[in-house]
């Protein structure tokens, strides 16, 4: 896929003029066995506009990128290329996460922009080697992840909603989260 990045200026008009739609990569780990029950998380420890903080994988999507290769090329810019993330191609994001630069309530903290992401929860296999942005990764046990004033971005509220949803899904691996079926009604008889 061919990028197309905009000039200095032309992003700055417009991450001031509209919403920027970025994806975020929470990893997760289940325990083996019967019962898939999510046992840890991965962050990255990256600078942050507040200093030095643990963070979700992420970034802005880019101009027609299908979301499941934008959540790929995150994960692999940060962890690098051993790694695999387990995403299917129509897997759908666990949270949509908002953030402003007031980082007032619904909104997560960004002082670059107004942006949307779309949280996805994924698991991958190999051993993370950190890079571009991402300092270390780290595996937290889902009852030892950092405090808040240690998680950047106030991304601690969107830890916590996709730890919520993911523990009511506790027994269905991630690509195969419920979707929402329509049954189409029609008038006519199966010929």
């Amino acid at each position: 896929m061919k990028r197309s990045w905009l000039s200095r200026a032309d992003w700055r008009f417009i991450q001031g003029s509209i919403p920027v739609t970025c994806v975020d990569v929470l990893p997760a780990r289940f325990s083996l066995g019967s019962r898939h029950v999510l046992r840890e998380v991965g962050l990255v420890l990256r600078e942050t506009p507040h200093g030095r903080k643990w963070c979700l994988i992420g970034g802005r999507l880019m101009y027609r990128e299908p979301l499941c290769e934008a959540v790929r090329r995150q994960m692999t810019e940060a962890l690098g290329r051993q790694i695999k993330p387990h995403i299917m191609l129509d897997q759908q994001p666990l949270y949509v996460a908002q953030y402003s630069a007031s980082g007032r309530s619904p909104f997560a903290l960004d002082p670059r922009q107004h942006s949307v992401s779309l949280t996805y929860a994924v698991e991958m296999e190999g051993i993370p080697t950190p890079g571009g942005e991402a300092i270390q990764f780290e595996w937290f046990e889902i009852g030892n992840i950092p405090p808040a004033r240690q998680i950047g971005f106030r991304q601690d509220t969107v830890i916590k909603a996709c730890l919520r949803l993911l523990r009511n899904c506790s027994n269905t691996r991630l690509g195969e989260l419920p979707k929402r079926r329509y049954a189409v009604r029609t008038d006519r008889e199966d010929e």
